[in-house]
């Protein structure tokens, strides 16, 4: 009885624990966002956990490449975590990302998703902007909110929120819109489409500018979203492209690679990635005149240069 009892009792709690840790409307790790701002590709990456006042984060950064090979090349900007259906996000203020003042005394975590609410409902993200004069408005102490104008769900079943901002003016008591196009669309699992994860953190509320557009979304090796006008998920010039100023060149000659370095850098190891950041290929080099056969592995691919798990170079390269 008594085993049957405590059978019952840890159904009840993986239950319980499952429901609060449940990750069904954000991912929680192994995805990369593309953003275009103001015609720029940005990628933002979640890789990781850390806690922060007992409470668990994913952490999200500022990528310098299109793969989840953390390095110090990336920026740790913030965390996400998810509370039901409501996703929340605190900035990591010591990184130089959130420039603007308005937001370098804000220290705590704000709402950025609430997928739990219903047409009609206003999302608080309790993000407020204290004293400041932008445009001739004297904001005061506001709270930027979005309203749900429509919910629709797209052809995998997520749900689609289609939202209004505004700021909830304490001196007018009253709701101001935003204007300037300040409409967004939130797809459940990725996030806002319209204006990058976290718009209120990057933009001056009453202004147009800067503009952001989710162009792809991928989790692991699936593209889970792309938007309609982009051809390919992540895009990059043809040839090789170096990004570590080091004495250690990459060459491709006779459809095959070596590494031509200083022999302390052997024996490393050379590795292939896809556009959507899956490893393809890796090999262990022992010196330069050793090469690794490519003959199969025409396209575009992003490699790294690694040695101790240490990444000494990295890169772009066209195989022909």
């Amino acid at each position: 009885m008594k085993t049957k009892i405590h059978l019952i009792a840890t159904f009840l709690l993986l239950g319980i624990y499952a429901n609060i840790y449940s990750q069904n409307v954000f991912p929680t790790s192994d995805a990369i966002w593309n953003i275009k701002i103001d015609g720029k590709e940005n990628y933002y990456g979640l890789s990781g956990d850390t806690i922060i006042d007992s409470k668990l984060y994913n952490k999200l950064y500022l990528l310098n490449d299109t793969t989840l090979n953390i390095d110090s090349g990336d920026m740790y900007i913030g965390g996400f975590r998810e509370e039901g259906e409501k996703v929340w996000f605190k900035p990591n203020l010591s990184s130089n990302y959130f420039i603007n003042p308005l937001y370098t005394q804000y220290q705590e975590e704000t709402l950025l998703y609430d997928f739990s609410k219903s047409v009609g409902d206003t999302i608080w993200h309790n993000i407020f902007y204290n004293n400041a004069d932008i445009g001739g408005w004297e904001i005061g102490d506001s709270i930027t909110a979005s309203i749900i104008t429509s919910i629709d769900t797209d052809e995998q079943g997520r749900k689609i929120y289609y939202t209004q901002q505004y700021l909830f003016h304490s001196y007018y008591k009253e709701l101001i819109y935003l204007g300037y196009g300040r409409n967004d669309n939130w797809i459940e699992g990725i996030g806002s489409v319209q204006h990058g994860l976290f718009w209120f953190l990057c933009d001056l509320p009453l202004t147009g500018f800067p503009t952001f557009h989710l162009i792809c979304f991928k989790q692991g090796n699936e593209i889970k979203y792309m938007d309609a006008n982009c051809s390919s998920c992540f895009s990059w010039t043809t040839g090789i492209l170096d990004t570590n100023n080091i004495p250690l060149e990459i060459v491709y000659e006779n459809n095959n690679i070596r590494i031509k370095a200083d022999p302390t850098v052997f024996p490393c190891e050379l590795k292939l990635f896809s556009i959507t950041g899956q490893l393809i290929f890796e090999k262990q080099l022992q010196s330069s005149t050793e090469v690794m056969l490519v003959n199969q592995l025409k396209g575009a691919w992003l490699y790294q240069v690694q040695k101790n798990r240490e990444i000494l170079k990295k890169g772009k390269i066209m195989i022909k």
